[in-house]
């Protein structure tokens, strides 16, 4: 909070000790400057969050003054005085920014008054600023960090809309960060500042979740001693998130959609509609579409939904943001667990990318928080995550994994450039083109010897003689049949 201090610029040496003596009285420090000229070069030196100044003066005029003032510190506040009280002035001064006016002579007491009015709405705007800092300070600690093309584009979606009030339907699977992508649309867009209002509908009893969403009036219900503020009142100017949708009962989905289409809420026990001007933001983990063919979710309102969709990939389809994102929460956990690790070694990097994260990013972000709690170092190795380490696949494990992302990311090219060419019999052709190479490699590593390749390729030895034959396989060095 800023101290209490103002200034006075008045031609007048009387006028300026009257004001100063009387706003003192108040507990202001108070400075004043004899014309416009001396009062600029006073705030060049000191910041007065409130000027009182008069419109005619020698030199620089008062108005001339107000708009310098204004220019230097937009948050200022400035009372205009003047003995001409003519329409003009008042309107000129209010034009350029003046919070007040007052026509000298005036009695002291609406001078203090009117800066008792100034200083509160200065205080009220010194604590907006810092709720909203406080608010931005929130949503960066639980931003949603990737550089991914599939974050990239999320992103880039984001930016598109936030400022529409269009609804968006977020899917994923759990601990994709959902509720991250939310806030994100939120605090990007108008309604920055306003209420963000969180429901998991899936956590609150159905018997409970209208009188959550929509409130109550009193005596409505046995238990409703009170009226209860639902959601969407709490949410008022704001936005409300709904969390797991598609678990919400047929009942409330007609009734959310009256939200929707009508903006307008109704108590349980109601008398009447109340206007609601709320932005809606859905999640779920589940097929909606496949509700909506099996009955289960009413088509229209996942169509008012479904005006924009943001699917947010799995960890597992997007590890390249996972050193990135060990980074961000190296650093975030350091700050909120006063923990001194500050990087990470090679060998754990690699843990990391090849574990499947079946919990997403919540997964990554709590693992790595009990890491830097367990962690006396200053990085992060593979015993910092026991789990990770005693699951952590073998050789062959690996070898077969890296073997069946080779083969399908080359079978698919192959198989769409003969659907494009109109081929037929395409599992002939590449069962010829896998079969032959394979078993000419093993033949070769084995020496030659059927009895041992035929073990390790799993078919009997006659079956290997015939596909020998057929697909004329000829070993250099090969002096027959070795047993």
């Amino acid at each position: 909070m800023f101290e209490k201090k103002i200034l006075v610029i008045d031609d007048d040496e009387s006028m300026r000790w009257v004001i100063k003596k009387a706003l003192e009285k108040e507990g202001y420090q108070v400075a004043v400057s004899s014309n416009a000229e001396e009062g600029l070069k006073h705030l060049d030196k000191e910041t007065f969050p409130l000027v009182i100044l008069d419109i005619l003066m020698p030199g620089m005029s008062g108005l001339e003054c107000l708009e310098e003032i204004r220019r230097r510190d937009a948050k200022s506040l400035a009372i205009v005085m003047t003995a001409q009280a003519t329409m003009q002035n008042a309107i000129e001064a209010m034009k350029k920014g003046a919070f007040d006016y007052l026509t000298k002579p005036f009695d002291m007491d609406a001078l203090t008054l009117i800066a008792a009015k100034a200083w509160r709405i200065l205080e009220l705007n010194d604590e907006v600023e810092v709720l909203k800092e406080e608010i931005r300070e929130k949503f960066e600690s639980v931003t949603v960090v990737g550089e991914s093309a599939k974050m990239q584009e999320i992103f880039k979606t984001i930016g598109r809309i936030a400022e529409r009030d269009v609804t968006v339907l977020l899917t994923g699977e759990s601990g994709t960060g959902k509720e991250v992508i939310a806030r994100a649309i939120h605090y990007n867009s108008h309604r920055f500042g306003k209420p963000f209002i969180t429901v998991n509908l899936a956590a609150i009893p159905g018997d409970l979740l209208e009188s959550e969403l929509f409130g109550h009036e009193k005596g409505s219900f046995t238990g409703a001693a009170s009226q209860k503020i639902g959601k969407f009142e709490q949410a008022n100017g704001g936005t409300i998130f709904l969390d797991e949708i598609g678990d919400l009962e047929k009942n409330l989905q007609t009734k959310l959609l009256r939200v929707l289409q009508e903006k307008e809420i109704e108590r349980v026990g109601g008398s009447g509609p109340i206007p609601m001007d709320v932005r809606i933001l859905a999640a779920t983990n589940s097929n909606l579409e496949q509700k909506v063919q099996e009955g289960l979710f009413r088509d229209d309102l996942f169509f008012r939904l479904n005006v924009v969709p943001i699917h947010i990939p799995p960890l597992r389809e997007r590890r390249e943001d996972i050193p990135l994102m060990l980074k961000f929460f190296i650093e975030r956990g350091g700050k909120e667990l006063g923990s001194q690790v500050s990087g990470y070694t090679e060998d754990i990097l690699n843990l990391l990318l090849d574990y499947d994260w079946p919990g997403n990013v919540r997964e990554l972000e709590n693992m790595v928080k009990r890491a830097l709690v367990m962690t006396s170092g200053k990085n992060l190795t593979p015993d910092s995550f026991p789990s990770l380490a005693k699951d952590r696949p073998g050789a062959e494990q690996v070898m077969k994994k890296n073997f069946d992302l080779c083969i399908r990311n080359n079978l698919y090219e192959f198989v769409h450039r003969m659907i494009q060419a109109n081929a037929q019999g395409i599992l002939k052709h590449v069962m010829e083109r896998i079969e032959s190479p394979l078993l000419e490699m093993v033949l070769k590593e084995v020496g030659g010897n059927q009895i041992r390749a035929s073990q390790i390729l799993g078919i009997n030895r006659n079956t290997l003689r015939k596909k020998i034959k057929e697909y004329d396989i000829r070993l250099k060095n090969n002096k027959g049949d070795k047993r």
